[in-house]
């Protein structure tokens, strides 16, 4: 959520902690010619909000949750609505469930309401949200991971960066990283749905990539997408796991290689 507006001329502006955050910092309310209104987020450990405040530290909105964040109570000591919930949702007052991008998550349950896009490949949970609600935030509703796996992930032209070929490759470029690696299709390119600059790749040393199940090899027929890609993480999962790599570190970029990879193929 970056903007809301009316059609009385009341707008809200939302600020996050940093540009690759969901977590909301602040908020800013304009009402026709009237002059900015400034609020503060006080979020939980999961970045999900359970005050608002004026700049003068005044409580203008506050609400408890349950564990896997079903409303306990909600005080509006001002006329506003606050309907941000855990990180990249935003409630639905009319239905109660929080709408979470590419899904409808239902707080009562701690559940999404649609299958995982993905299938199997997501788990044998096709409707869970995480392993917990305390430090696992999914703000596409797509793939888990705890909050602050974001702000962890390799940037471009790191190792292990995930990203679109064509963005890995030029940052490869410019970090001198080139010579050593390259990005590596998750999803060959002949039943890719993309093209070849714009398909979803991690970073490797090229060594690594010359152990890979696709590398020069011809085209398993008869797989879909996901079964690529189920394969290929199995793959990466062995060879980065051979090679020395934390499985923490495992874990998170090929979450975040599984999370890319499932955006591209609802868009």
């Amino acid at each position: 959520m970056i903007q809301e507006t009316s059609l009385n001329q009341h707008s809200s502006l939302y600020i996050y902690t940093d540009q690759n955050s969901y977590e909301p910092l602040a908020r800013i309310d304009k009402r026709g010619n009237d002059p900015e209104k400034v609020m503060y987020f006080h979020t939980d450990l999961n970045g999900a909000p359970e005050e608002l405040t004026d700049e003068n530290g005044k409580i203008l909105w506050e609400c408890s949750f349950q564990l896997w964040g079903k409303r306990i109570h909600e005080i509006e000591h001002e006329p506003i609505k606050q309907n941000l919930r855990y990180q990249g949702q935003y409630l639905d007052r009319e239905t109660g469930l929080h709408y979470n991008t590419f899904r409808y998550y239902d707080p009562d349950i701690g559940r999404f309401t649609q299958p995982d896009p993905i299938g199997l490949l997501g788990g044998l949970n096709l409707y869970q949200y995480a392993p917990n609600g305390l430090t696992w935030v999914d703000p596409w509703g797509l793939s888990a991971g705890c909050g602050s796996d974001s702000q962890k992930l390799a940037k471009p032209g790191q190792d292990l960066y995930v990203g679109t070929y064509s963005k890995s490759r030029a940052a490869n470029i410019k970090s001198g990283l080139n010579p050593t690696h390259t990005p590596h299709h998750a999803v060959q390119n002949a039943v890719s749905p993309t093209t070849h600059g714009k398909g979803i790749t991690i970073n490797l040393r090229k060594d690594l990539h010359e152990l890979t199940w696709t590398y020069r090899k011809p085209i398993v027929s008869g797989l879909s997408n996901r079964e690529y890609l189920a394969r290929d993480i199995r793959d990466l999962r062995k060879i980065l796991s051979n090679a020395g790599y934390s499985r923490e570190v495992i874990n998170r970029q090929l979450s975040e290689l599984i999370r890319q990879n499932k955006k591209l193929w609802k868009d």
